[in-house]
């Protein structure tokens, strides 16, 4: 026990060794990011920038990424909240400004300055940056970025890329402003801004020019642009048809299958309000797992044990006592349950309810059990199936699984068309349509047997003595392993007075003494010894912005 907590241990230290952002995640929201770039004559460019975080829970601080361009170097990066200077570390491009608190909103002021930012042309200097770039973790739900000359600017050009496409605007003074409003984590957002050369006359001045660039690009995103809106007028016309057509022949599939299924459980019930217990079609044990719940609960154990009474397989001696008399048994979960009573907790030949008690407090034994248990259910599980209570509908499936499919290949078109109403629908249609590919409605013959033991169930909470006593001992025996079976609780009241009033003279030829008290909580108390041992056993089982640059916001 001592070596299992110790790798327990070992994991968690891993874990938190490996992933210490995720294991010690903090819950914040950017609500606002004012970038000003103020571009000096000398090429350099002081930065201002204040983010306003919304923390939920305790935090540390903040984090800002800046990857700054081949050739270009940022430095001075320091923090400050009013008046007060914040601690920073630094890490590579990651600066880390430690602030702590908890669920506080704070604003945060950065200053940083880049070298070497300004390229000089023959007809205008370009200050071409990515503040923000794919590798951002963070969404901002309003940012805007201003930059300004280091004087008056008479023959400004600009241009945005990505989130700041056509977001900028032209300010007094030739001061470029991007109102990029809400930028969502890992989008890029390039500004591109040239001012007059004259600004900067201690900058060595690069051959060529750079204005007619820049109108080429221009006239490129405005071209893509015109071709993405026609291509997503397009799309949005004919993916408003697709996804109605699909909606509407769901809503059509659903209302069918329902209808359906209620006109064939209305043709399954019994033709008759008389009491009687069903002819039988499966096993007991199989008869519950298909009309009652797909968990084979220790009353169905119980119940499974009874069955092996009634069939002779076993003579029970006492309350607490059996003896095995053949093992010819019908099905193979019958064998299962044999071998685990009688070989693996009896002598092989008797086996009382204190052996299975001993065998399962013994935890070298558990895995021994629970195997058996296993075998058993998956013994009833394939019984029930053999039956065959499902229809298929195979081209039904096949149809709706291509819809589906395609629904969801359109989604993805629809998402990076930007028409998010049609990507929703599309998903959430796809999903009900892919649903249908596991549609396996009940057979008229699987409600037939439904119904039937519904209608025995129902009357047998208040049968009368006279109506039982018509009852073949066979029939007396089904009805009440059904019952007991069907009742989560061995105590239930229901149970119990049921027990009181018929087992006496039902099961006197039987030589059965049934206390469904005691044997369906052996059941439990098995299952919860060895149910334990398993679950304490079995506890583990490139991006950027031009020239490289970009960053990002974060909080730790």
């Amino acid at each position: 026990m001592h070596k299992k907590k110790s790798t327990i241990a070992l994991w968690v230290l891993l874990i938190f060794a490996l992933f210490p952002i995720q294991a010690l995640a903090v819950e914040y929201s950017i609500s606002n990011v004012t970038i000003e770039a103020q571009v000096n004559a000398d090429g350099t460019v002081d930065v201002t920038e204040n983010h306003t975080y919304r923390f939920e829970g305790e935090f540390n601080g903040i984090t800002r990424e800046i990857i700054p361009k081949g050739g270009t170097l940022v430095q001075q990066f320091s923090a400050t909240e009013g008046n007060r200077k914040l601690k920073v570390e630094h890490q590579e491009n990651v600066y880390k400004v430690f602030r702590s608190g908890e669920d506080e909103t704070i604003t945060i002021e950065i200053r940083y300055e880049i070298q070497n930012a300004i390229v000089k042309f023959e007809d205008g200097a370009q200050f071409y940056w990515p503040f923000f770039d794919d590798r951002n973790d963070s969404d901002y739900e309003q940012l805007a970025v201003t930059v300004l000359p280091p004087a008056p600017a008479k023959h400004v050009d600009f241009v945005g890329y990505d989130q700041a496409y056509q977001t900028g605007n032209l300010q007094a003074g030739g001061s470029v402003r991007f109102d990029m409003g809400t930028v969502s984590a890992g989008s890029n957002g390039d500004v591109r801004i040239i001012f007059d050369e004259e600004l900067f006359p201690g900058i060595a001045q690069q051959d060529g020019t750079i204005r007619s660039e820049l109108t080429d690009e221009k006239d490129r995103l405005e071209a893509e642009a015109l071709a993405f809106s026609t291509k997503q007028n397009t799309s949005r016309f004919w993916g408003n048809g697709f996804v109605a057509a699909a909606g509407a022949f769901l809503l059509a599939l659903v209302a069918w299958a329902w209808n359906q299924a209620r006109q064939m459980k209305l043709q399954a019930k019994p033709n008759t309000t008389d009491f009687f217990v069903p002819k039988q079609k499966m096993s007991i044990p199989a008869t519950l797992y298909f009309t009652k719940s797909s968990i084979l609960t220790p009353a169905v154990t119980a119940a499974a044990l009874m069955e092996l009474v009634r069939k002779k397989n076993i003579e029970q001696l006492s309350e607490e006592k059996f003896k095995l008399i053949s093992r010819q048994t019908d099905y193979i979960h019958e064998e299962k349950l044999l071998e685990l009573l009688f070989d693996k907790t009896g002598d092989g030949e008797f086996f009382e309810t204190t052996d299975l008690e001993n065998y399962t407090k013994n935890e070298l034994n558990h895995s021994s059990y629970n195997d058996s248990i296993a075998a058993w259910r998956n013994g009833v599980v394939e019984e029930v199936r053999e039956h065959n209570l499902h229809d298929k509908h195979l081209a039904l499936r096949v149809t709706t699984g291509f819809i589906g499919t395609g629904l969801f290949g359109a989604a993805i078109y629809f998402g990076l068309l930007d028409l998010l109403p049609l990507m929703i629908f599309s998903i959430i249609t796809g999903i009900f349509l892919l649903a249908f590919c596991f549609y396996s409605p009940i057979t008229y013959e699987g409600h037939v047997i439904r119904e039937e033991w519904k209608q025995l169930q129902r009357a047998m909470e208040n049968l009368d003595q006279t109506e039982w006593n018509r009852l073949t001992q066979d029939d007396k025996m089904r009805a009440y392993s059904y019952l007991l079976g069907a009742e989560e609780n061995s105590a239930n009241q229901k149970t119990q007075s049921f027990t009181n009033a018929y087992s006496d003279a039902a099961f006197a030829n039987f030589g059965l003494f049934y206390n469904p008290v005691l044997l369906t909580g052996l059941f439990i108390a098995a299952n919860a010894n060895t149910t334990v041992s398993a679950s304490t056993t079995d506890s583990f089982g490139g991006g950027g912005g031009v020239g490289g640059g970009g960053g990002g916001s974060g909080a730790f």
